[in-house]
């Protein structure tokens, strides 16, 4: 079975989003307050720009570890133009 590619932007990005407005939601109901979101915006930056290094190693791995042309399509499956 064929997986979809991960796109790592993508991926970075809703960590992003999610990490503010999860921080926005703390501070909203008040669980935490605003010293402690100063730590919350740089901590959700480190974890998301980490996660995208891991997606992204993970990506060239598979990539370059099934195939060694560096291609991850069938070629014999591919529509003909």
């Amino acid at each position: 079975m064929k997986t979809h590619p991960v796109n790592v932007t993508y991926l970075v990005m809703g960590l992003v989003f999610l990490g503010i407005s999860g921080s926005w939601a703390l501070h909203a109901a008040g669980i935490v307050d605003t010293a402690q979101v100063r730590w919350l915006a740089p901590l959700m930056l480190v974890v998301a720009g980490v996660a995208g290094l891991v997606a992204f190693a993970a990506r060239n791995l598979r990539s370059t570890h099934g195939d060694p042309s560096g291609t991850s399509y069938d070629v014999t499956t591919a529509p003909r133009v």
